[in-house]
């Protein structure tokens, strides 16, 4: 991008005013006032400067002498003629996409009376014009031109209108012509190796231009003539695959000829490209580095492990508490891993301290499979302390303990066997919507066991739950 605009103040050789050449529509002076009222024209404005000036461009450029703009770039000196365009689609399309890229000269050469609105369009049995080219040179693109062009319309209202490709091609200086075959005595260039050669030409302040033929018959030798460099567009009916030898070009027949509108949009593509406009970018948050990744990690893993039931009462974590006694720094999403650390757990088995490093690692591996922006990882932050500051009010110790006591003390009182873990598994599940790990599950057992079935049959009596 810097050798771009580094030929920012370059002298384009369409700045210099043109008188309307013999066969050209003339521009009336309220297109001119209307145009530059669009609020979507910053390029155009660049044209009435650099491109084809309008009829009261002595107004514009003042004493007569040509102004500078800082966001000139090279495409300011690339257009694009369209020779006997057929399809009001393609001739729509075409704007837009030239537009889309950066491209705003296009000259439209003695549209075929397809593309033109009534009664220009008139032909005769065969098909063929009835006016003449320097009639058709004049006439108004039909409506559906417009229509297809969507709110690049107005590079189809301000597009020269030319009679021959000699007018249109009267000003350039460098020449790239399309073709779908090679020719003899003209060098011929991918699209890709062409575009380059455009950028270097239009750098220094060239006047380049594409010129692209017809849908059906392409670009005639005369045509031809004027061109510097053929441009071919690779397909796949030019491999050597056995699929495409079948499909081999055999004039004017055959997959090597794309659409032209779809030619449009490659090239254009290609040289937007090649001068340096083509960059993309993202939200521009910046991602997550190794530390912070690895204390997100921490973070996660100690909300997991204090969502187990009866931890806290067996003393195998203290994280809970940890959390709630600090603030939570992450409540408004800002930042990300920092004010709240997780503190270390002090486990009373082996097993647990296993399972813990097990999942500890599973939830780094996620957090490593991929970049993760910092936007992104707040809230992740926000969810493990969240979950760690209310779990020590969730009552969901003892809401299991009570429901595997209650089954045992219904179990006594019906005079049954005590009930067995998968038992308590289901019935906690049934009447909590809880699932327990083994780990828990035995927890569970162990803490509802220990409470004196006795008095908790009293307890229910003095209820009148057992009346």
């Amino acid at each position: 991008m810097a050798t771009m605009r580094a030929h920012a103040t370059f002298r384009p050789a369409s700045a210099r005013h043109r008188a309307p050449a013999s066969g050209s529509k003339p521009r009336a002076a309220s297109t001119a006032s209307s145009r530059t009222s669009r609020a979507n024209a910053p390029r155009r404005a660049r044209r009435l400067l650099f491109g084809a000036l309008a009829p009261d461009a002595e107004a514009v450029a003042g004493d007569g002498r040509e102004e500078e703009r800082d966001d000139a770039t090279p495409l300011d000196n690339v257009c694009f003629v369209l020779c006997r365009p057929q399809g009001p689609q393609n001739i729509g399309g075409i704007a837009r996409v030239m537009q889309n890229f950066g491209v705003t000269d296009l000259r439209i050469v003695a549209p075929e009376p397809g593309a033109l609105a009534p009664p220009f369009d008139a032909a005769d049995e065969y098909d063929r014009a009835i006016h003449p080219p320097e009639v058709r040179a004049r006439a108004p693109l039909s409506d559906e031109a417009h229509k297809f062009a969507v709110h690049a319309d107005w590079l189809l209202r301000d597009a020269r209108r030319c009679a021959t490709a000699d007018e249109a091609l009267a000003d350039v200086a460098f020449v790239a012509a399309t073709t779908a075959r090679p020719r003899e005595n003209l060098s011929i260039a991918d699209v890709r190796a062409a575009s380059e050669v455009l950028r270097r030409h239009a750098a220094n302040g060239t006047k380049v231009a594409v010129v692209f033929g017809n849908e059906a018959t392409g670009l005639t030798n005369d045509e031809l003539a004027r061109a510097n460099l053929g441009v071919m567009i690779a397909t796949s009916a030019a491999t050597s695959s056995p699929a495409s030898s079948r499909k081999r070009y055999t004039g004017a027949k055959g997959a090597t000829s794309l659409n032209l509108s779809m030619a449009v949009g490659v090239v254009a593509y290609e040289l937007f490209q090649a001068m340096g406009e083509g960059e993309v970018s993202g939200f521009g948050s910046r991602l997550m580095t190794v530390d912070e990744r690895a204390r997100l990690a921490d973070e996660l893993a100690g909300a997991r492990r204090s969502l187990d039931v009866l931890r806290r009462r067996h003393g195998s974590a203290t994280a809970s508490a940890s959390a709630s006694a600090s603030p939570d720094s992450s409540a408004t999403g800002d930042s990300i891993g920092d004010g709240v650390g997780v503190d270390e757990d002090t486990t009373t088995s082996e097993e647990d301290r296993l399972l813990d490093e097990k999942e500890a690692r599973a939830i780094a591996r996620v957090l490593n499979a991929g970049p993760i922006a910092t936007k992104d990882a707040a809230v992740l932050f926000q969810l493990a302390r969240r979950t760690r500051s209310v779990e020590p009010y969730s009552g969901v110790d003892e809401a299991v303990v009570d429901a595997a006591t209650d089954l045992f003390a219904r179990a006594a009182a019906a005079g049954k066997p005590r009930p067995g873990n998968k038992t308590v598994l289901n019935h906690v599940r049934e009447t909590l919507g809880l699932s327990l790990t083994t780990r828990e599950l035995e927890r569970v057992v162990t803490a509802a066991g220990a409470v004196d079935q006795a008095e908790e049959r009293l307890n229910r009596r003095s209820e009148g739950e057992f009346l």
